[in-house]
């Protein structure tokens, strides 16, 4: 559980590594006090003690998607467990992650030049991979600006069945909320209520929408940084069961 945390917490902060976004880069890996402004990762990792599938919907390739790929070489030591790994057609923004991404990073981890560690990460993820443990998905709704409530059947089929379903970023996380400026104190699981299966949301702010803060954190950021809901230094995970 604590390796497994730790992993979501560097997974979390590898969202700031957006190469269309120069700005978040520069908070680099540093994590502040206060920084994370909402933590429900206990409840989204209860959730990989029950049966079913992992989805993971990957934002950016290059140090996101490379700590994407760690904690899914963590999810996989349970020998049942499958993990789809759901990635866009064709990047729309700089960075966004697609399938030769993740062949190159687990090529780059399995070839020994980035350390015994990474080596052995790049083989189990070969093995899975190449038992179908491990999947790998495009699709077209990835490179819409459509919201989540309008995803295609077979998404919300598939969804329906899993333990978890991750989803990474800025730009699915306004996808959840129908990029709308919901108060801030709205219920994260009241608005996602339409979403078939239990979702984690990790996601370092880079626009306004938000839900799902305590009462006054709203207002009290505003008067210390007038540019947190943008800026990229503050972070979420938000859960809905």
């Amino acid at each position: 559980d604590e390796r497994l945390d730790a992993l979501l917490m560097l997974v979390l902060w590898g969202n700031r590594m957006d190469l269309s976004f120069a700005a978040v880069m520069a908070h680099g890996t540093h994590v502040g006090d206060g920084d994370l402004l909402v933590d429900d990762s206990p409840a989204a990792l209860a959730c990989l003690q029950h049966p079913g599938a992992i989805h993971l919907i990957a934002d950016n390739t290059g140090t996101e998607l490379a700590m994407d790929l760690l904690l899914i070489e963590a999810l996989l030591d349970q020998p049942s467990r499958q993990v789809i790994l759901h990635v866009k057609m064709h990047p729309t923004f700089v960075s966004d992650a697609i399938v030769p991404d993740v062949h190159t990073l687990i090529e780059r981890f399995s070839s020994g030049k980035l350390g015994s560690n990474l080596k052995a990460s790049g083989q189990s993820l070969l093995n899975a991979f190449e038992s179908g443990q491990l999947r790998v998905i495009p699709d077209f709704f990835w490179n819409s600006a459509l919201p989540m409530w309008e995803m295609p059947k077979h998404f919300q089929n598939t969804f329906r069945d899993a333990a978890l379903v991750m989803v990474k970023g800025d730009a699915n996380y306004r996808r959840l909320l129908g990029d709308a400026l919901w108060p801030s104190i709205t219920s994260f699981a009241a608005v996602l209520d339409y979403f078939p299966a239990p979702l984690v949301a990790l996601r370092t702010l880079k626009s306004d929408p938000i839900v799902g803060l305590p009462n006054g954190t709203a207002e009290a950021l505003d008067t210390v940084d007038a540019r947190w809901r943008v800026n990229g230094k503050r972070g979420i995970i938000q859960f809905k069961p």
